[in-house]
């Protein structure tokens, strides 16, 4: 299977076990620094399950670009990125307390800039996974997905913050997605509902959020709950899956884990509560490490 991946690239500086702050300065158990960003933790984690994986993302022309590429490149990931951007490669700093609760704080620099320069590829493709863009990434890739008379991939989408606080603009992409990815509170942001105060509402809820994100027939949702675990919708049906509980070191990337896990299983024809607990396991081993992939520190 060749999946495609689109979206951010970032190096994630993460921090911990952090404290609240009682001083100006306060000892930690860990700084590290990994890659990161929605489609370099996805890829990484299909590439793990087996599937050739490429990476559309624009990093600078500055040293954590050169690392991000040499990571990708020893892990047999292709990297196509922008060679030269004059922006800097986009970080983040990951703040990750005691219970495991994981606050980031991002510069997006170059990351904001993937497709700048086309998506070229796609064609060759069994499925396109993409990540949270920004409005510009998102036109791009809308007119090169225009531009094509036909295609063969399936098409899943992972909304981001930009597509999230502007639902309108997301409609172009969130129409053509085979497979539309999200927490249950951005579900209900999407379709409009202000009622949903918890992110692990039950099924039958969960449910419900699901069948109104369908926008055409041969649609899917895939909704995590939280706590609560997670829900698939395949159109006509739901199918339900546990949370596996385990202690938690870290949150972050656990989305990515379990997005990246379920679309790798469902694409290769699995059954729904095979991909579910697939996707489960997965998440289940990100957050028992610090960063938000598996792939190890930067620098080799």
């Amino acid at each position: 299977m060749h999946i495609t991946t689109i979206g951010a690239a970032i190096v994630d500086i993460v921090v911990s076990t952090v404290q609240p702050m009682r001083g100006a300065k306060q000892d930690v158990d860990h700084i590290g620094l990994y890659a990161g960003g929605g489609a370099v933790n996805a890829a990484f984690n299909m590439v793990a399950c087996g599937a050739q994986v490429a990476v559309h993302a624009c990093v600078g022309d500055d040293l954590e670009g050169g690392l991000l590429r040499d990571l990708l490149q020893r892990h047999g990931i292709q990297a196509v990125m922008s060679p030269h951007h004059h922006l800097p490669t986009g970080k983040a700093v990951v703040m990750v307390d005691d219970t495991g609760a994981a606050r980031a704080y991002a510069q997006r620099g170059a990351s904001a800039w993937v497709g700048e320069q086309g998506f070229a590829g796609l064609a060759q493709s069994d499925i396109v996974y993409v990540t949270g863009l920004s409005l510009e990434s998102q036109a791009w890739l809308q007119a090169a997905l225009a531009a094509m008379t036909s295609r063969s991939f399936r098409l899943v989408v992972t909304p981001g913050a930009r597509q999230l606080s502007n639902p309108a603009a997301l409609h172009g992409l969130w129409d053509q997605a085979d497979l539309l990815c999200v927490n249950a509170r951005e579900a209900a942001s999407l379709v409009g509902d202000d009622t949903l105060q918890v992110d692990d509402p039950p099924p039958e809820v969960a449910e419900a959020l699901a069948r109104q994100l369908i926008r055409r027939p041969g649609q899917a949702a895939l909704l995590t709950l939280g706590a609560g675990g997670a829900l698939f919708f395949d159109g006509e049906q739901a199918h339900f899956h546990p949370v596996r509980r385990v202690e938690v070191v870290s949150t972050i990337g656990a989305g990515d884990a379990f997005a990246s896990a379920f679309v790798h299983a469902w694409g290769g024809g699995a059954s729904p509560q095979a991909a579910l607990a697939a996707a489960t396991d997965s998440a289940a081993r990100i957050i028992q490490v610090v960063p938000a992939n598996q792939a190890g520190a930067l620098r080799a």
